[in-house]
């Protein structure tokens, strides 16, 4: 936990140094609208949207992988809970 923290602030760090040092105006056209702004804002936006995205993309995995793990314990307490048979010698 600790280390995907310093990381992750590492990250964030450099993106920032980036885009600090990338301060030429750019134009950039996305579906017919033009925006001007700075380089590194561009590039700082980019890495956002990628960040989400691939969250995003991850959640559907992630939320299935809970899910079997709640029915696999549910499962489990059942079976803990449920009377053992013994085999009664004749």
């Amino acid at each position: 936990m600790i280390v995907s923290l310093i990381l992750t602030l590492a990250a964030v760090i450099l993106a920032v140094m980036l885009a600090m040092e990338n301060t030429t105006m750019i134009q950039v056209t996305f579906f017919g609208y033009a925006v001007q702004g700075a380089a590194g804002l561009f590039l700082l936006i980019a890495l956002g949207v990628g960040v989400v995205l691939g969250v995003l993309l991850t959640l559907p995995a992630l939320i299935g992988r809970s899910w079997t793990v709640m029915q696999s314990k549910r499962k489990i307490a059942q079976l803990e809970n449920k009377p053992s048979r013994k085999k009664t010698s004749k």
